[in-house]
């Protein structure tokens, strides 16, 4: 196994701990920066240089479309288990991939891209599962695309130069998309205006067909205090008092 190779998979796939465990957005696609970036190069040989270039402005757009749409938000939902847990998940995925490398059949790409696409396949499951807001699922869909496309590079052979830019297609088409989906999530509300959670949480409006009630006691109590009580009256001159 290459060691280069071993060492690009590896930062790959802590690019991808990155996006998903990382509440700052700003971080988060950081780490989905390197995720695309290292995906290219996991491959034996590497592409020609000119692919390897369009691939690189790919993942550049794609994550300045991300950081356009979220100018102004900070922090997003992170990962629930910690980034030490995506960590191992990833570690185990990668050892998983690696150890069946091409799937019953002589793989024809390195088992690094195998590896590294399992593991970014699993760490793509919680942001896909669990995301409260466009932006994680958004991270988890671009993972499980950029997985798809390693373990197509770890069973045939190297992605051809047609291939590398249908790639990069789909990786500026993608990151746009999310960037639009997340523009209008946020005119309607914010990032996480259709999470069910904040939504139950939320207080019922009044009722628009008539104004909130305000506590006048019972009815008996207001009746009582309409009607004048007699009882309490003394009879004046020329007042007789009338007995039941």
């Amino acid at each position: 196994m290459n060691p280069a190779l071993v060492a690009i998979a590896a930062v790959t796939i802590g690019g991808a701990v990155l996006a998903v465990s990382a509440r700052d957005v700003r971080s988060a696609t950081f780490g989905l920066l390197v995720v695309l970036l290292g995906v290219p190069l996991i491959a034996d040989p590497w592409p020609a240089p000119l692919a390897i270039l369009v691939r690189v402005a790919a993942a550049l757009l794609a994550t300045r479309f991300l950081l356009i749409a979220l100018r102004g938000d900070l922090t997003s939902g992170g990962t629930r288990i910690g980034w030490a847990s995506e960590a191992l998940i990833g570690a185990a995925a990668a050892i998983v991939g690696v150890g069946s490398h091409g799937l019953g059949a002589p793989g024809l790409g390195p088992a690094a891209a195998q590896g590294a696409g399992c593991a970014l396949a699993a760490l793509a499951i919680a942001p896909l599962i669990t995301g409260r807001d466009v932006f994680r699922i958004g991270i988890g869909t671009l993972l499980l695309l950029v997985a798809a496309s390693l373990i197509r590079a770890g069973l045939e052979a190297p992605p051809s130069d047609a291939e590398q830019l249908i790639g990069a297609m789909l990786t500026i088409g993608l990151g746009g998309a999310i960037a639009v989906i997340t523009v209008a999530a946020r005119s309607a509300g914010g990032l996480t205006s259709f999470d069910p959670e904040s939504m139950g949480r939320a207080g019922r409006p009044p009722d628009a067909h008539r104004p909130p009630e305000t506590h006048q006691g019972s009815d008996a109590e207001r009746l009582a205090s309409q009607r004048p009580i007699d009882a309490q009256r003394e009879p004046g001159p020329g007042r007789t008092t009338r007995r039941p």
